[in-house]
């Protein structure tokens, strides 16, 4: 007897929360971030752009190498800089898969994503010698992240977190959308999605 009336509560809670979902309205939100762009879709009653922008922005502040005054800029023109938990927090895990691909992953690649032209384009493709040479200075376990500041054996060390920066840059979306109480929604950046 009392499974009849669970069942007609379930029934009519659910008609309830399908129907709250279909009033609540889908936004988009798109800009420019990381030398690409980003693109989120979310259920939501309020536009969260300016939330996005700002939450990115940190990011780039601190791992985009394409952002003259970003924390990794300043690494890696060897100023000194007191790294944020942001760019703690990515160092760490590409040092992890670093270790865990045996350095087929590399933090310290920069140097030659940049001859190669995939970071700052310079239309010219570098000889044998000249990738040997940067290879010298190429190396994971040449970087180090202790108290705040990064270490290097070699001031020509430069790191590149593209690989990570930008799935990194859609969690931190993600972490804000949920924290606003959004369930259902895809965040976008080149090509890194959640």
């Amino acid at each position: 007897m009392w499974q009849l009336p669970f069942l007609v509560l379930l029934i009519v809670g659910t008609v309830l929360i399908i129907r709250h979902e279909r009033n609540v309205p889908y936004q988009k939100s798109a800009d420019k971030v990381f030398g690409t762009f980003y693109h989120a879709t979310y259920q939501c009653d309020s536009d969260l752009t300016y939330s996005i922008n700002a939450e990115l922005a940190k990011v780039d502040a601190s791992l985009s190498p394409f952002n003259k005054n970003s924390i990794i800029t300043a690494v890696n023109q060897n100023e000194d800089v007191e790294v944020n938990d942001m760019f703690q927090d990515v160092f760490y895990l590409a040092m992890q898969i670093s270790k865990e691909t045996d350095g087929a992953f590399d933090i310290t690649v920069a140097p030659l994503v940049n001859a190669w032209g995939f970071g700052f384009k310079n239309g010219i493709e570098p000889t044998k010698e000249q990738v040997d040479s940067l290879m010298q200075i190429i190396g994971y376990q040449k970087v180090s992240l202790s108290g705040g500041k990064v270490t290097k054996t070699d001031d020509r060390v430069m790191l590149d977190c593209s690989a990570i920066a930008k799935g990194y840059g859609t969690d931190v979306v993600a972490r804000l959308l949920r924290s606003k109480g959004v369930k259902n929604f895809m965040v976008e950046i080149g090509g890194e999605i959640v």
